[in-house]
């Protein structure tokens, strides 16, 4: 019988990094699989793909991204799909739209006994996170969770999964995260002149910001974890004193961390636009 995975998450890299490994378990060989996007491809190209060169290969893989675009005669192929007794191929099927479970036309095929489905509506950090250490059976405070989604809220969910994975090694089968333990090795990065750069931020001092800014790039810091760390800290001050300042400087981070999940700002460049729109 076929193997048949539906991903459904708005995280588009929860997305690609779940696919990522569904290939690295099916086939290792790049020149089977094949990509389509479900605005784009024809009934006659899906066809080809999962009954025709699928005789020509040991293991294949399909991927369709934004299947909820296919068209009506293409789903009528998915649906044969799923009732056939092809073994060498994994279809892998995703979509950011949670709605197509509730779409009449895919609902033979989501029926399907041979369906593996991955469908993640909840899609903030906590949620992420609160998922992954239940199904791992991480043991970690709730000081220590409140502190990685501070840290980590802003990341793509492959850095979130990463920084957990490492996280648990550390602790071992009998210990347990703590503040302290998410301290010493989530940060990737030189804390003392972070935590001076955004005390910098803080006082407004742009002459100073900007020349820590330049000693952070120069050691390699992660950016994302620094701009984590900014995040955390405007956060903590929100805490004890309301200030509209740390309110929009709140927004400007999540306006940058949204751009960078949708490719429209580069990792190297995120930091230098965030911290100059925060001076000003």
């Amino acid at each position: 019988m076929p193997d048949i995975h539906i991903i459904i998450s708005k995280d588009s890299s929860y997305n690609a990094d779940l696919i990522r490994k569904l290939k690295k378990e099916y086939t290792k060989d790049n020149d089977s699989v094949e990509v389509f996007d479900g605005n784009e491809a024809n009934a006659g190209q899906i066809d080809n793909a999962l009954f025709t060169s699928s005789l020509f290969s040991q293991k294949k893989v399909v991927i369709i991204n934004d299947f909820e675009s296919l068209r009506s005669n293409t789903v009528d192929i998915l649906n044969r799909f799923s009732n056939s007794n092809i073994t060498n191929l994994c279809l892998i099927m995703s979509s950011e739209e949670p709605d197509v479970l509730k779409e009449k036309q895919f609902q033979e095929l989501l029926s399907s006994k041979h369906i593996k489905r991955h469908v993640q509506i909840n899609l903030t950090t906590y949620g992420l996170i609160q998922n992954h250490i239940k199904q791992h059976q991480i043991k970690i405070t709730k000081e220590a969770i409140d502190m990685l989604v501070s840290i980590l809220e802003i990341s793509t969910w492959g850095i979130v999964e990463n920084e957990l994975t490492k996280l648990a090694t550390y602790a071992g089968k009998d210990g347990f995260i703590d503040e302290n333990t998410v301290s010493e090795l989530t940060f990737n990065i030189d804390k003392a002149d972070t935590f001076k750069f955004v005390d910098d931020i803080i006082k407004m001092d742009e002459k100073s910001a900007l020349r820590d800014l330049k000693k952070i790039k120069d050691t390699g810091s992660e950016p994302i974890m620094v701009i984590g760390a900014i995040a955390w800290k405007f956060r903590q001050l929100l805490q004890k004193s309301y200030e509209e300042r740390f309110v929009k400087g709140l927004n400007l981070i999540y306006k940058y961390s949204l751009a960078l999940r949708e490719g429209k700002i580069s990792n190297n460049l995120i930091l230098d636009r965030l911290v100059i729109e925060l001076l000003h």
